[in-house]
């Protein structure tokens, strides 16, 4: 099938009438909703659309449009022509396309998501040790987010949401949310939008608002901090999320960093792979209970930097002053960072600075640390992790759902770890 998966059987959400849409705004009431992406619209129809650019109609053939990716926020997701068919971004793409996957994936309701990098002709990215790739003027990272039916069967029905680019320009990285509003071309849509979801997992039906960020929220998770200014980055294409094998299509697996080397796309990359740290393979079918001790300390690690350390980190391998949004909140858990030789830049014995200390109904004692070693029950970090009351609820934006898997993960590390009470009376 060429299309992959597109608008099969069941009712589909990227067709509902507009009409039925349910829009959720910023700031609802109810505390246990996704309250914080999506945007109010006037009505039930979508903002229009400004007149097209001319540059964003020249692409033809395997060409992809650089002009109009370096000039243009186009309309339509197909005006950058970007793939091979324009009506599906999960495969086949153009120019220098390269398919990538992250080892340890970031948590967004449980989304499939299908990333591609694409490199201009005659240009290269630099490999980095630590930080993203440094990659040149032109360079389009995409990022297709679908929803499976049933998340037990990945390669069966699924719906295609929305594909966000992140286009390097002169003046650095821009952000562009593409809503898949019918199955042939999806449209420019910045103001954010809430859609009602449905997806079985772990054979239950869970139903929920997919939220599409507004295009000025990407900051809030991309923005490195420094003097009130932000330098814009991108997250996932790190060498440690990348030194792993992908199966490009030939059958064969081969390591991605090599690929990309021997591509032409990315230099630098040492020949000994080896050598470089590299993030847990895991996924939501890895049982934590059954993992060595060494192997729970990497997937954790791996987790927490995937999916909270671009705003829990400050400097580090970054300039003096620099630092995530959240650098400042006294959690820095970067994967690089050495945890022997300070416990409490992730949380062990430390009081949270922000969010407050949550009592839940009937329970008898707060969480008054983010990490209690060896007791998850009183540990603030997987606590905010198994919310969605906005008070507490980390990461703040991504997911309307909880990923149950995650949190597992999570406690199972802290529960695994030499038994400190912090000074908590009662353990």
């Amino acid at each position: 099938m060429t299309i992959k998966k597109l608008f099969q059987q069941a009712p589909k959400l990227a067709t509902i009438a507009l009409s039925t849409m349910l829009l959720s705004a910023c700031g609802s009431s109810d505390s246990e909703t996704t309250d914080n992406i999506g945007d109010q619209t006037n009505g039930n129809t979508l903002p229009a659309l400004p007149t097209n650019p001319e540059v964003c109609t020249q692409a033809t053939g395997d060409t992809v449009n650089l002009t109009a990716l370096l000039e243009a926020n186009c309309n339509n997701l197909s005006d950058y022509n970007l793939f091979a068919n324009a009506a599906d971004p999960t495969s086949n793409p153009n120019g220098r396309g390269l398919p990538f996957k992250l080892n340890t994936p970031l948590f967004t309701d449980y989304a499939t998501k299908y990333r591609f990098v694409f490199v201009p002709d005659g240009e290269t990215a630099t490999y980095s040790e630590h930080e993203v790739m440094d990659f040149p003027k032109g360079t389009v990272l995409t990022k297709t987010f679908a929803l499976p039916s049933d998340t037990a069967n990945r390669d069966g029905e699924e719906e295609i949401i929305e594909t966000r680019l992140l286009i390097k320009r002169e003046a650095g990285w821009v952000a562009l949310p593409y809503y898949w509003e019918n199955e042939n071309d999806a449209r420019l849509l910045i103001t954010g939008l809430s859609l009602p979801a449905e997806l079985t997992h772990d054979g239950n039906l869970m139903s929920f608002n997919y939220g599409m960020p507004k295009a000025s929220q990407c900051t809030a998770c991309h923005a490195i901090l420094t003097d009130g200014s932000k330098t814009f980055l991108p997250i996932g294409p790190k060498a440690r999320f990348l030194n792993w094998d992908m199966d490009y299509g030939d059958g064969e697996p081969t390591n991605q960093l090599a690929k990309w080397a021997d591509a032409g796309i990315l230099i630098d990359v040492p020949a000994d792979k080896t050598t470089i740290a590299t993030a847990a393979i895991f996924s939501d079918n890895d049982d934590p209970a059954t993992m060595t001790a060494d192997e729970v300390e990497l997937a954790a690690r791996s987790y927490l930097d995937i999916n909270c350390a671009h705003c829990h980190r400050a400097e580090l391998t970054l300039p003096e002053g620099y630092s995530g949004a959240a650098g400042g909140s006294g959690l820095n858990i970067e994967f690089n960072r050495d945890m022997e030789a300070n416990p409490t830049k992730f949380g062990v014995c430390s009081a949270p600075l922000a969010g407050g200390l949550p009592t839940e109904p009937g329970e008898t004692s707060t969480h008054p640390y983010d990490v209690v070693p060896g007791y998850p029950e009183v540990s603030y970090l997987p606590y905010r992790m198994n919310t969605n009351n906005s008070r507490h609820r980390m990461p703040e934006l991504g997911r309307a759902t909880i990923h149950t898997e995650g949190v597992s993960l999570i406690k199972e590390w802290i529960e695994r770890m030499p038994a400190n009470t912090c000074g908590i009376s009662g353990l």
